[in-house]
Order: C-alpha cells, then sequence, then structure tokens
C-alpha cells in the first residue's frame, strides 16, 4: 500500500498548480487501482462458484451413477462451497464496487481534461489563480461524494 504524503504549502501559482495536477493524478490512479483489485475479486468468485456448480453437478451424477462408489460426502462438500462461492460473491458488492471506482476515476480524468482545455465550468473563469481554485475544489468535490457513497455502503452493508 501506499504511503500517504501530506501535501506542503506551495507559495508560488505554479507550484499549486503543479500540485493539484499530481493530487488529481494520484487520485485517478487510485481509483483505477481500486476498481482494478475490485475487478479481479469479482471474476475470481463468479470463476470459482461456476467452477463449483459445475462440479457440484459433475460429481452428482457420478455419485448417482455409483461408478465411483458412494460420493455423497464428495457432492455435499463440494456444493456447500458452491453455496460460499455464491453469497460471497452476491454479498462482496464487488462489482459495484468496481463500477463505482471505474466511473470516479473517469469523474477525476474529466475533471483533468477540461481543466487543462479551458472547457465546461473553466471555460467561463478569465482568472489562472480562480480557475485552479475550481478544480481544487471540484476534485476534492468528486473525492468527497465517493467517500460518502463508500460508507453508506459499508453502514447499509449492501
Amino acid at each position: 500500500m501506499e504511503r500517504y504524503n501530506p501535501l506542503s504549502t506551495a507559495e508560488t501559482f505554479e507550484e499549486r498548480r503543479q500540485q493539484a495536477l499530481r493530487q488529481c493524478d494520484h487520485l485517478i490512479q487510485d481509483f483505477s487501482k481500486r476498481a482494478d483489485r475490485h475487478k479481479l475479486r469479482f471474476q475470481r468468485l463468479q470463476t470459482v462458484s461456476i467452477g463449483l456448480a459445475v462440479g457440484t453437478t459433475i460429481v452428482s451424477a457420478l455419485s448417482a451413477s455409483k461408478v465411483f462408489g458412494q460420493l455423497d460426502w464428495l457432492v455435499l462438500s463440494i456444493s456447500g462451497l458452491a453455496t460460499l462461492a455464491t453469497t460471497l460473491l452476491s454479498q462482496t458488492n464487488a462489482q459495484k464496487m468496481w463500477v463505482q471506482s471505474r466511473n470516479i476515476s473517469q469523474s477525476f480524468q474529466v475533471e483533468l481534461f477540461l481543466y487543462l482545455q479551458d472547457g465546461g465550468e473553466y471555460a467561463d473563469v478569465q482568472d489562472d489563480a480562480a480557475r485552479l481554485k475550481l478544480f481544487s475544489k471540484r476534485l476534492m468535490e468528486v473525492w468527497s461524494q465517493a467517500q460518502e457513497n463508500w460508507s453508506q455502503q459499508a453502514t447499509s452493508g449492501k
């Protein structure tokens, strides 16, 4: 995990601008990594769930045919694991968190692009310092909304 580096007080406009751009880049990368982590978790749980469901079916058929003798214990074991994997898949919200993290990362990318191109809300601001303040404010709004969404999900358990 990456260590937190507190921001220092910037003296000049260019230092503040570079600091804001670095922070934006950090947030884009952070939420992209989160999205990748949740995507991988979702895909693994999905693959395990499907594999165990197929395995249960195959072992059940073999057990019923008594080709390999009594396999009832194996059917119960694999079936229980399949149920656990399916439950984890539905309860961990990995897919939802993957999509939300990706969307947040993209929101930061949109803000960065609009700021650098003087587009959107930034087009109406003539002063570079005011434009930078607006950019910083918008970054924190996106980040705060992401944190609020996460805390609501964590407390609701959904």
